[in-house]
């Protein structure tokens, strides 16, 4: 009886990792599928001869797409306790829809003048959902904040009037923002016995008892003394300060990484 009695959680826990299994797998496959139409699109795109034909598809795109966004989330939203493909397949697919909607829409605004951001979107979208499923919430929470810090740098980096511009004092407000925000989370966090705090009236787990929020609280700090560095030194800093972010993600990875062994 206590063998059988054993065995049960060992089952559990088996299920629950072929879980995990799986959802990186759809996202790894959605990834790629978007990165291909991404650089299927924007190829053609660029041509004189399908351009306008191009234009009016990708406008025909974000409609579709964003309609079938609102449907999938309202019935993710009201569904998904009733039936298993609201509650399993509706929540990727309205981020696919989403994903589409608005990539077709900043193409068909701006051509392909952001088709790198795009680029960066789709794999930082991806690796945030990867994390989410495999590290503690700290973790979540810190590649956030890196990523805001990357993209803000790099659109600092393309800035053509300067850092002190209204859109360089919104970017760095953006940047200050997240970083003030994710050191209190985690110290407001850190007081709760669970670690548990309750954001627009849901509970989210924001803490684990044998992690430090040291290298999160170090990491908003080093964002910060790097934004006020950019505006001293101008963009060629602010470019450098992109790889930053990556180096600091990945230095995060290894520490998290040994902490989930």
């Amino acid at each position: 009886m206590a063998m059988k009695k054993r065995a049960v959680p060992q089952k559990k826990q088996s299920g629950g990792d072929d879980s995990v299994i799986y959802k990186i797998m759809i996202a790894l496959g959605m990834l790629c599928i978007l990165l291909l139409a991404l650089q299927l699109v924007s190829r053609s795109y660029r041509l004189a001869g399908p351009m306008m034909t191009i234009r009016t598809g990708l406008g025909w795109a974000a409609v579709i797409a964003g309609v079938l966004t609102v449907v999938l989330a309202a019935g993710w939203l009201t569904q998904r306790r009733r039936a298993a493909f609201w509650r399993t397949a509706a929540l990727p697919l309205m981020i696919l829809c989403l994903l589409v909607a608005l990539s077709s829409l900043v193409l068909y605004v701006t051509w392909v003048s952001y088709v790198g951001v795009l680029y960066f979107v789709y794999i930082a979208a991806a690796v945030l959902y990867m994390v989410a499923l495999l590290y503690q919430p700290e973790f979540l929470l810190l590649s956030l904040l890196n990523t805001c810090a990357g993209c803000v740098f790099f659109a600092l980096s393309r800035l053509t009037y300067g850092m002190l511009s209204a859109r360089g004092i919104v970017l760095s407000l953006v940047l200050v923002l997240a970083a003030a925000a994710a050191a209190a989370l985690t110290f407001a966090a850190r007081k709760k016995p669970d670690g548990i705090l309750k954001l627009l009236g849901r509970p989210v787990h924001l803490a684990c008892a044998d992690t430090s929020p040291l290298l999160l609280h170090v990491t908003a700090v080093v964002w910060v003394v790097c934004l006020v560095a950019v505006m001293v030194l101008g963009a060629v800093f602010a470019y450098y300060c992109v790889y930053a972010a990556v180096a600091l993600e990945l230095v995060a990875a290894v520490y998290y990484t040994v902490k989930l062994s």
